[in-house]
């Protein structure tokens, strides 16, 4: 028996990475009737996996919106979340190319990371309608920036209510700076 407890104990160090449990509770995916019927969506995917990470994303984004068929997904975005028990979140920036040149920001997939860096799929935005007035980036404010107005070498991309709109945060004094236009 004592064997048994043993094994028992050194199998969730191992499966965990601690001794602690993982106490971070991921949103349970609330997927539109599009992904639902395509399927596949409600599983968790290698937050560590960037390519993987955009491929899903872009998939998504083309089911729950067909204008945002065919638009490019950019390098997904760590944004960290500020309240303590909240999941972190990567986000898929999904990009048109201009005529004129450049890129255009047309949607956004968010994921939520829980335990072992399982991302979630969150939710799609499809803000294509927004035509000139879309950022050609996300986040739309840079890393230099945002450290340029907070006087920090290192600022926080960061969330309190959605992964969507975050915010440039200084640790150590708490200043923001809005990460949108």
């Amino acid at each position: 028996m004592v064997f048994f407890s043993v094994i028992l104990v050194t199998l969730a160090h191992v499966i965990t990475g601690s001794g602690t449990a993982c106490t971070i509770e991921v949103p349970a995916p609330s997927l539109p009737a599009s992904l639902r019927s395509v399927g596949g969506f409600d599983q968790s995917y290698d937050a560590n996996n960037p390519g993987e990470l955009a491929q899903v994303g872009s998939s998504a984004a083309a089911v729950a919106s067909p204008d945002l068929d065919g638009a490019n997904p950019l390098d997904p975005v760590r944004v960290n979340a500020v309240g303590a028990g909240q999941p972190d979140a990567v986000v898929v920036p999904l990009a048109a190319h201009e005529p004129a040149g450049g890129n255009r920001i047309v949607g956004l997939v968010s994921f939520y990371v829980g335990c072992g860096a399982r991302a979630y799929l969150g939710s799609v935005v499809d803000i294509s309608a927004l035509g000139s007035v879309a950022p050609a980036s996300f986040p739309a404010v840079t890393e230099a920036a945002a450290a340029a107005e907070l006087g920090t070498a290192n600022p926080d991309l960061a969330y309190t209510t959605s992964p969507l709109m975050p915010e440039w945060r200084d640790t150590q004094t708490g200043a923001t700076v809005a990460a949108g236009e």
